[in-house]
């Protein structure tokens, strides 16, 4: 791959977010983010191509807007954040067609790196105020929580958690 038309861009903290929902007793949909994380990825604003996306979340940032859930998600039975503080998301290949396609990606969670196939759109290019590229982009998965060991089975917690990933970033 040609590296000359690639730029180094740092995710935007600010105006991107990291997402997750999963099924509460079966019947209804408990929504989650992660406040706290970093990436930086590598793109070709002309061949709307990527070379690498890295990203690592901390887990004690986890927010479901109900502290006392927080807490628990943390602790040991699930996340385990005082042993296991991030997460990491590495690409590991990428196609697409028409601002679509698929990247395939390493996500490390609890010292458990499984392979994941993201859906992923691109959201577009633009500059900021100072003149800087920008790039926007979608990725959408679902992972079974207990294949990271996040929790036992239980009909009370389901094992499909679906993960948003919405990014901008800016060139350095």
């Amino acid at each position: 791959m040609d590296n000359s038309n690639f730029l180094t861009y740092d995710v935007d903290a600010a105006h991107s977010s990291l997402n997750f929902k999963i099924k509460h007793m079966q019947i209804s949909n408990v929504k989650g983010n992660f406040n706290s994380f970093k990436g930086v990825l590598e793109f070709d604003e002309t061949t709307k191509q990527f070379k690498s996306i890295k990203g690592e979340a901390e887990i004690s940032s986890v927010n479901t807007n109900i502290k006392s859930r927080d807490e628990h998600i943390v602790s040991a039975d699930f996340f385990d954040a005082e042993k296991f503080p991030t997460m990491t998301f590495e690409m590991k290949e990428f196609s697409q067609e028409d601002g679509e396609g698929v990247v395939k990606a390493d996500l490390t969670i609890k010292g458990v790196t499984k392979p994941v196939e993201f859906k992923y759109e691109l959201g577009g290019v633009s500059k900021n105020q100072d003149g800087k590229s920008l790039v926007g982009l979608t990725l959408e998965a679902n992972i079974n929580r207990t294949d990271f060991g996040i929790g036992e089975k239980s009909v009370a917690v389901g094992d499909k958690v679906s993960i948003t990933i919405e990014l901008e970033a800016v060139a350095r």
